[in-house]
């Protein structure tokens, strides 16, 4: 009789001679005694075999080297896009960080500016006394405020008559005719003390001439607005802001004890030099671009 087990041949055997397994007919309830005698009896091999072949039959199953390879690959991409873009992200908030410290800072400047400003119109003179190398950011910021306030009345004077040029003849023009005129000041000053041999320093004098400027600025506002009202009273507050420059440059030179030694040239005569230069150089800068205006308010044909 052949096993139904090992399928050993064992004639007319009761039991198995391989695997032992019983071989005369039972009932089903030693049917299921007998399958699990030989689930015991199965090779090993044979039932390791079949517990790892069941897995990769099963869908979804971490086993299938295929499937978890592209999904690796996308959550690598996925992931370097997401290092670049928060990287990005943080350059921008940098940027804005550093953007919006700078406006802060402009912000501040311009406060203290403006208390700066409102101190000194009341009492020019008295605060170029007290004045330090601290305010010369303060005597820069006047300037730059004249240079501007400069050309944006010629600007504007411009515009309403219609002039060719306009930017160039209206506003770059003054600007940079007014900045050179302004820097020659403070070089002349510097020339005449240099002579005279007084010591001094060189950001101070800045602080000083700045401070003595500020009705000019003051002045310059008003020529501004009025000239939309009169042109006569803006051109009047804007020949008082060169009168006032004038001023601050012989206010700064007599403050120092001018003429103390024997120098080449008499005092007098190096201060009446110096005004005379500056004078000269707001008649060819801007002297010019005046007559230029009058002529056009009085001549309905006139062209700069």
């Amino acid at each position: 009789m052949k096993c139904p087990v090992c399928n050993h041949e064992n004639g007319n055997a009761s039991f198995c001679e391989r695997c032992g397994s019983n071989l005369t007919p039972s009932s089903p309830t030693s049917d299921a005694v007998q399958g699990q005698q030989s689930a015991a009896a199965e090779p090993e091999y044979t039932r390791w075999s079949s517990t790892q072949a069941t897995p990769s039959h099963v869908p979804g199953s971490s086993n299938t080297p295929s499937a978890p390879r592209p999904v690796q690959q996308g959550s690598d991409s996925s992931s370097t896009a997401g290092h670049s873009s928060s990287g990005d992200n943080t350059a921008n908030q940098w940027n804005n960080i550093v953007q919006n410290e700078k406006v802060q800072q402009a912000k501040e400047v311009s406060k203290q500016y403006l208390s700066y400003f409102l101190s000194v119109l009341t009492r020019p003179y008295q605060t170029m006394k007290t004045v330090g190398e601290q305010h010369s950011i303060n005597g820069w910021i006047t300037m730059a405020l004249i240079a501007i306030l400069t050309s944006t009345y010629f600007l504007i004077t411009f515009s309403r008559m219609d002039v060719d040029g306009l930017f160039i003849a209206g506003f770059i023009r003054p600007l940079l005719f007014t900045a050179i005129s302004l820097i020659v000041s403070i070089a002349l000053i510097y020339a005449i003390l240099k002579i005279e041999k007084i010591t001094f320093r060189p950001k101070t004098l800045v602080a000083q001439f700045g401070t003595l400027l500020v009705p000019a600025v003051a002045s310059l506002v008003l020529a501004n607005l009025f000239i939309v009202i009169s042109y006569s009273i803006a051109i009047f507050f804007l020949v008082v802001s060169y009168v006032v420059t004038f001023v601050s440059l012989n206010t700064v030179l007599f403050q120092y004890p001018l003429n103390r030694t024997k120098a080449v040239i008499d005092s007098m005569y190096s201060v009446l030099i110096a005004n005379v230069v500056l004078f000269y150089m707001l008649y060819r800068l801007l002297g010019a671009t005046i007559i230029g205006l009058i002529g056009l308010m009085f001549s309905p044909y006139g062209r700069l």
